[in-house]
């Protein structure tokens, strides 16, 4: 008896394990069902805080959206691609929890005579022109390359061009002139032509946009050295007077009372030179040249245009010119009025 009640003691036992171990299971099975369920349930109800942020300021919204465009169609944000940028891009999703859009600046960029007006994200005036492919010389910007772009800004650039410039410039020349004792009173020659000479000169010439704003003087160099002139003056008629000495003997003494003709006078270039009767010449003096009046002979010499008179003391020989019939001192043609006019008619007369 006892070990019949032994056996089904344990048959009961193994039963009731089987049983308990199946209830375990089904629970098991119920509990992933249901864990399951609610992840879906969890899933599907879903939202997120997603913070907006724009340039006046920032939005918090509460959504279930991913994609950039929903969630700002949710907000009421107007989006304006032309105008603002959007990060991330306005098909992505959202895989943080903000999205940040940036206006763009507007800007006047004045270049090679054209106005660029252009909406821009560049963070600096560099930045600007690296964008539109400007490159800078030594031109002149209106604003610095580390200033920061805002709306509204403008910008200018003027464009810097430097050039050489040649020119040939004439250097002046000039004419000297000397006595020549081989011509006559009164007659030049051109010994030597004069002539001006060339250098040319270099500039550096500076256009903004394209106006000259300056001319520097940068060298110069010879081309052809000046030529001076040189011309030769008469003198024989006075060359003649501080020769050979003459006396009153050697000198035809005919003479009329009263002679007309064209008198002329010298002055400094021979003051103090022996005249022909061996006294030196005074330009101060009331003295003459003539050619046939003895020495010491005293004329009376009358301007005709002025009316005007001197008395004068031949004691020298002259003149040696052609047409010409005394040639007084510095002194007496002031005396009368000729020396401004040079030359003139005159009569003279021997004073007794």
């Amino acid at each position: 008896m006892t070990m019949i009640g032994n056996r089904t003691k344990d048959k009961k036992n193994m039963f009731s394990k089987k049983i308990k171990l199946i209830i375990s299971s089904v629970v098991l099975l119920l509990s992933i069902v249901i864990l399951a369920g609610l992840n879906q349930l969890q899933v599907a109800g879903h939202k997120s805080i997603i913070t907006i942020f724009t340039s006046e300021g920032f939005t918090e919204i509460t959504t279930d959206k991913t994609i950039v465009a929903e969630i700002l169609a949710e907000a009421n944000i107007v989006f304006d691609e032309n105008y603002q940028k959007v990060y991330p891009s306005i098909d992505e999703e959202v895989e943080t929890d903000y999205i940040t859009i940036v206006n763009g600046a507007s800007v006047l960029v004045k270049v090679d005579g054209e106005d660029l007006e252009i909406i821009t994200w560049s963070e600096t005036v560099e930045d600007l022109l690296a964008e539109l492919s400007i490159e800078l010389d030594e031109d002149i910007i209106s604003l610095s390359l580390d200033e920061i772009v805002k709306d509204g800004q403008q910008v200018e650039i003027v464009r810097v061009q430097r050039n050489l410039v040649y020119e040939e410039v004439p250097i002046p020349t000039q004419t000297t002139y000397r006595n020549d004792s081989s011509l006559a009173l009164g007659k030049e020659q051109v010994q030597t032509q004069a002539k001006e000479g060339a250098k040319k000169v270099t500039y550096e010439v500076v256009f903004n946009d394209g106006v000259q704003v300056s001319k520097t003087k940068v060298s110069e160099e010879v081309i052809t050295e000046p030529v001076i002139g040189v011309v030769l003056r008469g003198t024989q008629a006075l060359a003649s007077r501080s020769g050979s000495r003459e006396t009153n003997a050697s000198v035809n003494t005919g003479t009329t009372n009263a002679t007309e003709g064209i008198a002329s006078f010298y002055g400094s270039e021979l003051h103090g030179n022996y005249t022909a009767s061996g006294v030196r010449f005074d330009m101060n003096a009331f003295t003459a040249a003539h050619n046939t009046y003895p020495f010491g002979t005293k004329v009376k010499v009358t301007y005709l245009a002025t009316g005007k008179s001197v008395i004068v003391v031949i004691n020298d020989r002259g003149p040696h010119v052609a047409n010409r019939i005394i040639d007084l001192s510095a002194a007496a043609a002031k005396e009368i009025g000729l020396y401004s006019a040079g030359i003139g008619r005159v009569r003279i007369e021997v004073v007794k």
